[in-house]
């Protein structure tokens, strides 16, 4: 089993209850570097900040 870094933890805790679950689930079935995790929290991060705004970067 392996475990997730205490920061990066801490961040994926601070996301919205449903981004949360699918990240942990996905996390339970697919081994996830370090680095990888860290871009995808990111990415979440930032697509909650454009929608809470109204900005879209990407077309529909």
């Amino acid at each position: 089993m392996r475990t997730i870094n205490p920061g990066l933890f801490a961040r994926l805790m601070r996301l919205p209850d449903a981004a949360r679950n699918d990240l942990l689930e996905f996390l339970g079935a697919t081994p996830v570097a370090d680095a990888q995790l860290s871009a995808v929290i990111d990415s979440i991060a930032e697509r909650m900040v454009r929608e809470r705004s109204g900005i879209r970067m990407e077309p529909n």
